[in-house]
């Protein structure tokens, strides 16, 4: 039997997902190196200390350009509406897998949208705050100081983020991760996780 398949995301969809994904990881390692000197070794991935700090701001440029696309590609399709309400009221069922008592998503379920904005606004509060910190003479002390925290504190958010969203697409709902590698998923798939944008594919 032929499995058939459904385009979910362009290349260029994916290519920005990618971009922007290596680069938090090397800023996230990176940044947790530079925050405590029992983690510097993790600058090693980068080629030690020296490297890692010139890199580190200029990886964090791309992040931010990586960003800004991906916030102009995505955010027409992230604005919640009724059925998303109904599917945050429900999100109980959801992490329980009771799919019979969660009401029928879109493209993307309210859980996704709501992680684009979360993305979003640590995004922008990484740039505000970095780009402060990559020149500091043009602020005073108490400036940098709270440019510091905030920048630790929105990493730290931004890492927990990633772990949900890389387990979500991995390993509790297998089949997910495939539409960042080649673009596509199953009928089945989406059937099961998206079933508004699965009879909007499949009407005709």
């Amino acid at each position: 039997m032929v499995t058939r398949l459904l385009d979910r995301f362009s290349f260029f969809e994916r290519l920005i997902h990618w971009i922007v994904g290596i680069t938090f990881v090397v800023l996230l390692l990176t940044g947790l190196a530079f925050s405590h000197p029992s983690l510097f070794w993790l600058t090693t991935v980068l080629g030690g200390g020296p490297s890692a700090r010139v890199l580190h701001p200029w990886v964090g440029a791309i992040f931010s350009i990586g960003m800004c696309f991906m916030i102009l590609i995505w955010i027409k399709d992230m604005f919640l509406d009724d059925g998303d309400r109904r599917w945050l009221g429900a999100v109980r069922h959801y992490a329980m897998r009771e799919t019979d008592k969660v009401p029928p998503a879109g493209k993307y379920n309210a859980g996704q949208k709501m992680f684009f904005w979360f993305q979003a606004m640590f995004g922008i509060l990484h740039l505000a705050s970095g780009v402060p910190l990559w020149f500091p003479t043009g602020f005073d002390a108490v400036v940098l100081q709270w440019m510091r925290v905030i920048h630790y504190v929105v990493t730290l958010g931004g890492g927990a983020l990633l772990v949900v969203h890389v387990y979500l697409g991995t390993v509790a709902y297998p089949g997910t991760a495939r539409a960042m590698i080649d673009g596509t998923v199953t009928a089945r798939w989406a059937r099961h996780h998206h079933p508004r944008w699965h009879e909007e594919q499949t009407r005709s």
